[in-house]
């Protein structure tokens, strides 16, 4: 649905810049240019003047930024600001423009978009749109002076890749084991959401085994997963909490320094590790890592089994010249039948298999912890999940359309529940007392959306979600090595090293294989008019939050079955190797 078709909501000035004379006058030429089919190389006369006045004002692309942000939280910044007419402007020059001229316009447009947190367009009567300009902003520049055409960009609905949630499926016995086999498990990370999920799936749901998990979890969410390290040795050796010191002007990756060195030094700290605990350790039946998996190599003089549950790629915080070491490691492990190393997600599936050429097994992230939570609105509001790193803007916004159009249904955001805020018990259960949640994701693989689906409150998602959800760790090439993968085809990312733009159509090629295109019965919306009718209007909330629980348990269902059969086997395979090493 078109903005121009969401009839009876009022987009608020911030988005139309209809105060101003300059910019209302300009609006009505971009207008006319896209009823006749000449935008965007139309209206270039009035694209230059506009741009001529913008310029005349004195300010930076930062200071306009900064203004739009005043302007969507409702405080006062010059009228004559419109950050989307500016945007518009430039794309215009762009399109008429070639080679470094054309770039120039476009890098300034992109500027003022960055990361997506402003990318509203599509919510103001402004034709511009980021796709088109980032397509024509990255491709290479044209041989001396030829002009360039050109590129649109067709931004179709995601259509989810049909692959399993848990592959391959384990079939369960027809008779259960007279009484449950002993299981003991050591667990050390470095980020504990998977832990913590393997720690209450196997110790509260896998009733086969009487398992005992030993957690030393070196997180800083270790006490939300109750994981943490109990032995201060296991925090000394991996350097906590130095670990979590980021490098002042670093990236995200880059500032975990701590972190590398633990890596550079991973051989000698397991061989300190095997001589501390060599002894109370003996009876573990298998080791946990995930977050990093290359901490796997923590265990390497144990002669015991290797659980590897990967929710990152292979390379996450690993130095450049470690990386062909590791990765020879890293499939000399998951190929050991002793070992069993699965994927969270179809998406980092595709990506292990694409750098290492295996393809692993897949037993999708349940969120089993608020999946004991259900879905009962009790009030009208809906609750708006935003956690982009840089500039969100989208709650703000919301609330302005709220306010104009005088919505009974208020906008939330996450830190804006007392529950949550305040970090308490019942604070999941606060968020599924709203009627709805609204989630503009920043990864492909996104927990907040995964533990609101596993309570069953109704999701509504940004039909070009693509356009932002490529900016984590999952999809940064800076995690990936083209020279070290088997495989000729493209790297599963899209993003530009050091997370800075987005390849649109790259997005759109890669987006079927995430969890926000391939989870059912979630609503997803063109524009924020859009959504605001869509939440007016809807009467299947119950029968979705319904379908989604319903789709839940029967991926626990088909979870539990994988934990069980691959434990069952994995604890054979020990016993078959301990009778063989016996003289």
């Amino acid at each position: 649905m078109e903005l121009s078709q969401v009839h009876g909501i009022i987009v608020p000035e911030v988005l139309t810049c209809n105060s101003s004379w300059h910019w209302s006058t300009y609006l009505n030429a971009v207008q006319s240019s896209v009823e006749h089919g000449l935008f965007p190389q139309e209206p270039f006369e009035a694209s230059v003047a506009i741009f001529n006045f913008w310029r005349g004002r004195g300010i930076s692309a930062a200071q306009e930024l900064e203004y739009f942000g005043k302007k969507a939280e409702g405080k006062e910044a010059p009228k004559d600001s419109c950050l989307h007419g500016l945007v518009t402007a430039l794309q215009v020059l762009g399109a008429v423009s070639s080679g470094r001229e054309r770039r120039k316009f476009l890098a300034f447009a992109e500027d003022l978009l960055y990361f997506g947190s402003s990318d509203v367009l599509s919510s103001s009567p402004w034709p511009a749109r980021r796709a088109e300009i980032l397509t024509n902003l990255l491709v290479p520049l044209p041989a001396g002076d030829a002009q360039e055409p050109w590129r649109g960009f067709r931004g179709d609905s995601v259509k989810p890749a049909s692959l399993p949630f848990v592959w391959p499926q384990a079939s369960e016995p027809r008779e259960e084991a007279a009484e449950p086999q002993r299981f003991r498990l050591w667990l050390t990370d470095q980020h504990s959401v998977v832990s913590g999920e393997i720690t209450h799936l196997f110790t509260k749901y896998l009733k086969r085994f009487h398992m005992k998990v030993e957690k030393q979890s070196v997180s800083l969410y270790c006490r939300f997963h109750q994981v943490c390290f109990r032995d201060g040795r296991v925090a000394n050796l991996l350097r906590r909490p130095r670990i979590y010191e980021i490098r002042p002007g670093a990236g995200f990756l880059d500032g975990f320094e701590q972190v590398e060195n633990v890596g550079r030094d991973l051989n000698r700290i397991a061989r300190e590790f095997h001589h501390l605990f060599r002894s109370p350790l003996r009876t573990v039946d298998a080791f946990l890592c995930s977050i990093p998996i290359y901490w796997c190599q923590l265990y390497q003089y144990f002669q015991k089994p290797i659980l590897g549950v990967m929710d990152q790629p292979i390379f996450l915080f690993v130095r450049s010249e470690l990386r062909t070491a590791w990765l020879d490691r890293f499939r000399q492990l998951a190929q050991d039948p002793a070992n069993l190393f699965v994927c969270h997600t179809a998406f980092l599936q595709m990506q292990v298999e694409w750098q290492t050429g295996l393809r692993l097994p897949v037993a999708r992230y349940l969120a089993i912890q608020t999946a004991r939570w259900h879905w009962t609105p009790l009030h009208e509001a809906a609750l708006v999940v935003q956690q982009l790193p840089h500039r969100p803007f989208f709650l703000p916004l919301l609330k302005r359309f709220q306010e104009l159009n005088g919505l009974k249904l208020q906008m939330v955001g996450l830190e804006e529940v007392p529950a949550w805020k305040d970090h308490r018990p019942d604070r999941y259960k606060r968020l599924a007392e709203h009627r709805a949640a609204v989630i503009f994701p920043y990864d492909v693989h996104f927990m907040k959306l995964l533990e609101l689906y596993s309570m069953g409150v109704p999701i509504f998602m940004p039909v070009d979600f693509f356009m932002w959800s490529f900016s984590w760790t999952i999809a940064d090439p800076g995690v990936m090595e083209s020279s070290l993968s088997p495989s000729d085809a493209a790297a599963p990312c899209c993003a530009t090293p050091g997370l800075r733009h987005l390849h649109p159509k790259r997005c759109l090629q890669l987006a079927p294989y995430s969890d926000l295109a391939r989870l059912p019965h979630m609503v997803y919306f063109r524009s924020i008019p859009e959504l605001l009718y869509l939440l007016a209007t809807d009467t299947s909330a119950h029968s979705r939050s319904w379908a989604m629980k319903e789709f839940q348990a029967k991926s626990t269902s088909e979870v539990l079955s994988f934990w069980n059969h691959a434990l069952t086997k994995l604890l054979y395979r020990k016993r078959e190797r301990a009778r063989k090493t016996i003289p």
